[in-house]
């Protein structure tokens, strides 16, 4: 996971680009609302566009093996049941999943959520669909995989209001949105209600990133490795944000921690990288 991260930070910093791959340009729609410099920096950020070499690195190709058993999941999928087709389009997207082919596998389990709804099948569907948001390069595509996403997260809140885990994705779909501040509102409240969110920190602390707000990526990640030294992802953008500010003793510290702990050769590399550049 972490080598995912490094690979998407370093084509962000090489090419201009933002992580959260939405190719579009956003405003307040809310006039009554008074941003702050960070609310205004992040909502910014969010109208650079992204590389597409981005998307590439999730795109795998299928098996042949596994081409052949979709092929034939497919043929009884479609001459079968409603009660029997739920089993052959449940195998169908987790193969989808395997290969990172989050929209295709979506359709099949929204399938799935509709005719045998259940917490279980709607989170899977929601995943699915926010996964497909976020690597989405079709602006008409991830608003309606955005919406498609909070619509089954929110179903499941309405009886497990306590899953900050889910908000925090709705969140961040309002963030690449025409409405980001309602994002940013949502991920503020969570650590309002639990100050040690960790998903809501790194968010956070990604966002202020991409802004280049890299004093208060500092506060969020300094605060989430305070609560999770292991959190590696964390422990990284900590080192990147020092670097951003110029500080090179805290940001050796840093990533020669990160060099220590992780042993993907690819995150290696990125770190002695910086770490070269810094002595």
């Amino acid at each position: 996971m972490l080598k995912q991260r490094v690979i998407l930070i370093v084509v962000a910093i090489l090419l201009i680009v933002i992580i959260y791959n939405l190719p579009r340009i956003v405003v307040n729609n809310n006039p009554d609302i008074d941003l702050g410099e960070e609310e205004k920096a992040i909502i910014v950020s969010q109208g650079l566009k992204e590389d597409e070499r981005v998307s590439e690195l999730h795109s795998l190709e299928l098996g042949s093996d596994d081409i052949r058993k979709i092929n034939q999941f497919k043929i009884d999928f479609s001459q079968n049941s409603i009660e029997d087709r739920l089993a052959f389009a449940d195998s169908i997207a987790h193969i989808y999943l395997k290969y990172n082919k989050f929209d295709s596998a979506a359709k099949y389990l929204e399938y799935v959520a509709i005719n045998n709804p259940g917490m279980i099948q709607y989170e899977e569907a929601g995943d699915a669909y926010f996964e497909s948001f976020s690597f989405a390069m079709d602006r008409e595509k991830a608003e309606n995989f955005g919406d498609k996403a909070r619509n089954y997260y929110s179903e499941i809140l309405k009886k497990q209001p306590e899953r900050f885990d889910l908000r925090n994705k709705i969140a961040m779909t309002h963030i690449s949105s025409s409405n980001p501040m309602q994002g940013i509102i949502m991920l503020r409240q969570i650590l309002e209600e639990d100050p040690g969110n960790e998903m809501a920190l790194y968010n956070l602390g990604t966002l202020s990133v991409q802004s280049g707000q890299y004093d208060r990526a500092v506060e969020y990640f300094n605060q989430l490795v305070s609560i999770n030294p292991q959190n590696m992802q964390a422990q990284f953008y900590l080192g990147l944000s020092y670097y951003e500010l110029g500080d090179k003793g805290k940001a050796r510290k840093q990533f020669e921690l990160v060099k220590g702990i992780e042993d993907d050769p690819a995150v290696i590399a990125t770190v002695e990288g910086y770490l070269k550049e810094l002595n």
